[in-house]
């Protein structure tokens, strides 16, 4: 019977021939009903991790948005930087330059502007062309802010050790104490402590102080007693004491005498050739005194060759106002003004003026004159007494009379 169909009958094809060669044919390796499981784990294991991702980023997104936005980290104030022969240098008001150095310097994190100094030296100009001048102390603290340094001597310290703050400026002065705070930008220094300076001025003691206008200005404040030295050129020492010593002084006063000027006064201001005394102001030379309730010292001046500086001399002329009195052992003189006047050798007393003599004279006038040199006075006024003469205008001879 014919074969009806129309396609021929393919043949049943064989694998052994290509195995036998080594040939790599695709295989089918999942069943239809495997790939769909495969498929579902899949999808499933994506959504899980979806789902993971979605519960982070919530959970990130609360974190943050319950958290402050400022994250502080606590200082410990214990903590410090400590460095090594440190060095800070600035500029005055003036623009003239300072250096401080130390041994060492500590900065503690709880006050990143101040640094605790062992051992500090400063170094300043005070003008243009002048040597250094010097400020060094045991130890302080430095603002390095503000150009502050606050000066203290190390009181537990033995005093054969011990370093006190000791300032030296170019034209000769030095100055002992135990405290100084100095204003580098503003050239000034304070001190809430006891002071003794030796200078042009000679040697001064104080309870408080203030050194000013570029450190030439130096106020003795709440009590001082002082020298007036004779040679300027060389005042008393200070060898880092606060003792006085008045014997190392070579003071001159007005009156013609060669003993020690010694002045006190609630306070003192010396600057240049000029020195004004404030409050209960004695001044004493040769057993004659003078009080007042203020007083102005004029002395001479000679400029030196050292830039800004100056030496002082002999005291030229002496002003007393207020509560005016001099006393000697010849005379008694009261009087609302008086002024010493070197160079005329005299003293001039008016206001309200009375004279007393150890024999019982006694003057009341408005006007006084006292010549240093012949020791004699004249006055204006009602003489009693038995050197008196009424004609007026007297004079009367201090030396012999009882």
């Amino acid at each position: 019977m014919a074969d009806l169909s129309l396609q021929p009958a393919l043949p049943i094809r064989s694998h052994a021939a290509s195995d036998a060669l080594g040939l790599w044919e695709p295989k089918r390796t999942l069943t239809l009903e495997a790939a769909r499981k495969h498929t579902q784990r899949i999808a499933l294991l994506r959504k899980t991790l979806i789902g993971i991702s979605v519960a982070l980023i919530a959970l990130l997104v609360f974190y943050f948005a319950t958290q402050s936005s400022e994250v502080v980290i606590a200082d410990d104030p214990d903590t410090s930087v400590r460095m090594i022969n440190p060095r800070y240098s600035g500029r005055t008001s003036d623009g003239l330059p300072f250096y401080l150095t130390s041994d060492t310097a500590t900065r503690q994190l709880e006050d990143r502007n101040e640094v605790a100094l062992i051992k500090p030296v400063l170094e300043f100009i005070r003008a243009d062309g002048a040597a250094s001048s010097f400020v060094e102390a045991d130890g302080g603290s430095y603002d390095d802010i503000n150009k502050i340094l606050d000066l203290r001597t190390d009181t537990s310290l033995a005093d054969d050790i011990r370093q006190n703050v000791i300032l030296e400026t170019d034209d000769g002065y030095r100055c002992v104490t135990t405290h100084a705070r100095i204003f580098a930008r503003d050239k000034r220094i304070t001190g809430e402590e006891p002071i003794r300076c030796a200078g042009n001025f000679g040697t001064v003691n104080g309870t408080t102080y203030e050194i000013l206008d570029n450190y030439r200005t130096y106020v003795f404040k709440d009590g001082m007693d002082g020298i007036i030295n004779r040679d300027s050129d060389n005042p008393a020492g200070l060898r880092g004491s606060l003792e006085t010593d008045a014997t190392q002084a070579r003071p001159i006063f007005g009156f013609d005498g060669d003993g020690p000027i010694n002045v006190k006064a609630q306070q003192a201001t010396y600057y240049g050739g000029t020195t004004d005394l404030v409050g209960d102001v004695v001044v004493v030379q040769d057993g004659s005194t003078i009080y007042s309730d203020e007083m102005k010292i004029l002395r001479d001046r000679a400029v030196n060759a050292s830039p800004g500086s100056l030496r002082l001399g002999a005291v030229r002329e002496i002003i007393g106002t207020g509560s005016f009195r001099y006393v000697s052992e010849e005379n008694d003189v009261r009087g609302d003004r008086g002024v010493y006047e070197r160079d005329q050798s005299r003293v001039t007393v008016t206001g309200d003026v009375t004279v007393v003599q150890p024999g019982g004279n006694t003057v009341s006038t408005d006007r006084l004159v006292y010549d240093t040199v012949t020791e004699t006075i004249r006055f204006s006024g009602q003489c009693q007494g038995r050197a008196c003469d009424n004609n007026g205008r007297v004079t009367i001879t201090l030396e012999g009379q009882d």
